[in-house]
């Protein structure tokens, strides 16, 4: 459907839209939590950057497809609820930047952040799939939000944590084979991310 207001884009890989709509929601928690910190736009947006290629590697991990984490479910739908002034999780993650609690947060807020039990979520289903060495610096975003929300990790020490990592290429290719890959392992994940 296509408007002068609206136009929509057709998908079929479910499991790229789910990992997608998940995983925006931590990252804007992290670009929130930087706004509080008040460490400046740049690294808001390295954050929401990393967070991106956090998003991919999950998604190929999955089963989900390259184009859908680049495309409007991917970094799309990111930036809108990392810069978004009315983003819920942003708010919740200044929130927790300038030193609030998250209980006092969410006993405080008539909205839904979603980023706050999907991080949790999504360190379980990380730790169920990923079985290589340190998965803890292949997700460091994700895994530090969580530990951040659980009280494990100040704000200012999760960033002191993800600026520590070792120094290495900035991207990794997933494989050449991304999308035949991809294609096996959504037939058999796609039943998996229904229960995130």
């Amino acid at each position: 459907h296509a408007s002068l207001r609206l136009r929509t884009y057709l998908t079929t890989d479910v499991v790229g839209v789910e990992v997608g709509g998940a995983v925006k929601n931590v990252i804007a928690l992290a670009a929130g939590i930087a706004e509080g910190l008040e460490l400046g736009v740049n690294a808001r947006s390295a954050i929401v950057t990393r967070g991106c290629y956090e998003m991919r590697r999950l998604g190929h991990l999955l089963g989900g497809r390259q184009s859908t984490f680049t495309g409007l479910a991917g970094i799309g739908d990111t930036f809108g609820t990392c810069f978004g002034p009315s983003s819920r999780n942003r708010q919740t993650g200044e929130r927790i930047g300038r030193g609030e609690g998250i209980d006092d947060i969410l006993a405080t807020s008539d909205q839904v952040s979603e980023g706050v039990p999907t991080a949790r979520a999504l360190v379980k289903l990380v730790k169920s799939k990923d079985h290589s060495f340190r998965i803890d610096l292949k997700y460091p975003i994700i895994f530090g939000v969580a530990d951040i929300l659980d009280g494990k990790r100040t704000p200012f020490e999760g960033f002191q944590n993800v600026m520590s990592d070792p120094l290495r290429m900035e991207m990794y290719e997933l494989g050449d084979n991304w999308e035949a890959t991809s294609r096996e392992k959504a037939s058999v994940t796609a039943r998996e991310t229904e229960q995130i």
